[in-house]
């Protein structure tokens, strides 16, 4: 053999880090999710593609003879596997995938990051730097392996992608099923000035705001999801305090989010409606929606003074600006209360809920001074991934929950002595669900709906204590419709939209148009999935029967958005789709 091929260029370190780092998320996700041999498979070959370019891109590293493209290739190799690792732990640590583009959101906020770094991801960085100088000589042996391991993972991937069911291929790093395709120019149209007069007169009604303008507390509990309360899905969780909070008042058993990530269920409650993308936007979701007429602005010239309470940083990608174009007469967070900043953090790098509580006594002692009513939001964090218990207990999600939610019910008691409910009312639900793979027992549950379930109890003096509802309602329209929750008679969301979040992907705005419906005819058990590009719609499979009737719906929105973004002042522009 020729003296330059015997030569150790072959990863095989980095080689090996890729096969047992695709194994061991693969076998995490599983543990999970259920579902046994056939599920961890599935995920393996779904997942494939990814590692397969890699391995190939390995593979001519150890085969190649000139000094200059080894080092390419190996720079190129070590970029591809960093990329990988950073995917892949942040995928099993929130349930989703870390694009260049929010990667760039999150750096600055390194307090956010640093609680994120465990044990497993200190070992797995370590171990890759320990593969990095590990290779192995080109011979006969290790040139079929190099050869086998690219061909079996590019076949592998093919199948997952053809025969893993849909939900377990968005694990997928690189999906051979979904690579980026020519650019449809036509998903660029925006709303005509006729298509915008014509929906202006079908915009959404006016708030429901009651009658006797109670106080109210909107309390929107971090991770907050249905699965986990036994009143709600029939099985033991990790809500057992809630479940007995919930004999105070009306709990709403069909509650849905609008929304995976706090942002979007920030932009629902506190927006009033669906943060459905519009052409001209931008994917600066809190930019964008910060510049629309919004429920808490109806409530605020309905005569009540608004105010947001959170722990956590304001600044945190982008909320502040949101909060400010809402027009809140008030918005307060880690920085902004002085108890709060001397405060200790523990995860999201904010203090802990009883310290929020603290404050939200506090403030709604002083509020109650004036005879103004006000609608006071609060944002908990404590129960934020990764678990981190504020008083030194075991750092579980039982633990955690359990913690919590005993401050949540402290908070509520505090409340009754004071009197609040003679002309108040509190409002539980949560910005999301849980930022954890969909277990078989969610899905069996809940049907497509799964993804969506969140929980909502209404408390108050003339809510009926004990009260199950069985309505079909949504983030979105909870305070437009706060008036008619006591009327058990009248619809509220029959038909709850669900908005995929939208990522930067292959180079271009991924899912940024792709929406999902439910129906309370069929309990929510079957997602109609719908793309809106442009002033366009199509149905992704079965057209339902209320189809015209959201359309409309729909395309009202999105029309009164783009032209109230046109006519307000811009918001960034740097990133195109």
């Amino acid at each position: 053999m020729n003296p330059r091929l015997r030569q150790a260029t072959y990863p095989v370190g980095l080689v090996a880090f890729v096969l047992l780092l695709a194994v061991f998320k693969a076998v995490r996700l599983t543990s999970e999710m259920g579902g046994g041999w056939f599920r961890l498979v599935a995920l393996l070959g779904s997942d494939a593609a990814f590692p397969a370019l890699i391995f190939l891109v390995a593979l001519v590293q150890g085969l190649c003879r000139l000094k200059w493209l080894r080092g390419l290739c190996w720079l190129v190799l070590f970029l591809l596997t960093v990329v990988y690792l950073v995917d892949s732990f942040v995928l099993l640590a929130l349930d989703q995938h870390a694009t260049l583009f929010e990667i760039a959101r999150y750096v600055p906020e390194w307090g956010v990051v640093l609680s994120f770094i465990d044990a497993s991801t200190l070992t797995a960085i370590l171990s890759l730097l320990v593969c990095v100088f590990v290779f192995a000589a080109p011979t006969p042996a290790v040139k079929r392996i190099g050869v086998i391991l690219p061909v079996v993972a590019l076949v592998a991937a093919v199948f997952g992608s053809v025969y893993a069911p849909l939900p377990l291929q968005r694990y997928a790093m690189l999906d051979p099923g979904r690579l980026p395709a020519v650019p449809d120019e036509r998903q660029a149209l925006a709303y005509t000035p006729e298509e915008i007069s014509f929906y202006a007169a079908l915009k959404t009604p006016p708030a429901a705001v009651p009658v006797a303008k109670p106080d109210i507390i909107l309390l929107v509990v971090e991770s907050l999801s249905s699965i986990n309360s036994e009143k709600l899905s029939g099985q033991p969780g990790l809500l057992e305090r809630f479940d007995k909070l919930a004999e105070e008042g009306v709990l709403f058993r069909n509650f849905f989010a609008n929304h995976q990530a706090s942002e979007g269920g920030l932009i629902a409650l506190l927006g009033g409606f669906p943060p459905m993308h519009f052409p001209t936007a931008t994917p600066y979701m809190f930019d964008e929606f910060a510049i629309q007429d919004s429920v808490i602005a109806e409530y605020r010239r309905q005569g009540y003074f608004t105010d947001f309470l959170t722990s956590s940083d304001l600044a945190f990608i982008g909320l502040d600006r949101f909060l400010s174009g809402l027009g809140l007469d008030r918005s307060r967070g880690r920085d902004e209360v002085g108890a709060l900043r001397n405060a200790p953090r523990v995860v999201q790098d904010a203090p802990s809920d009883s310290w929020l509580y603290d404050e939200a006594l506090s403030s709604v002692r002083q509020l109650r001074v004036s005879r103004q009513p006000f609608l006071l939001t609060l944002a908990t964090t404590s129960t934020h991934l990764p678990y981190r218990h504020p008083e030194g207990g075991p750092d579980t999600p039982r633990a955690v929950w359990d913690w919590s939610l005993q401050q949540l019910a402290w908070f509520y008691a505090r409340l009754a002595e004071s009197g609040f409910f003679a002309n108040g009312i509190l409002l539980i639900t949560a910005d999301h669900r849980q930022m954890r793979p969909l277990s078989a027992a969610e899905t069996e549950r809940y049907g497509d709906s799964a993804r969506a379930r969140v929980p909502l109890l209404v408390i108050g003096q003339d809510y009926p204590r004990g009260r199950v509802d069985d309505r079909f309602f949504q983030q979105a329209d909870l305070l437009r419709m706060l008036a008619r929750i006591n009327q058990p008679d009248l619809p509220l969301s029959p038909h709850p939209i669900w908005v995929e979040r939208y990522n930067r992907k292959y180079g271009h705005i991924e899912l940024i148009d792709n929406l999902g419906i439910f129906a309370e005819a069929d309990q929510g058990r079957h997602e109609y999935r719908i793309r809106i590009p442009g002033n366009r719609t199509e149905w992704l499979g079965e057209r339902p029967e209320f189809a015209r009737q959201l359309e409309i719906r729909i395309h009202a929105q999105r029309s009164q958005h783009q032209h109230r973004r046109n006519s307000a002042a811009q918001p960034p522009t740097d990133i195109a789709y």
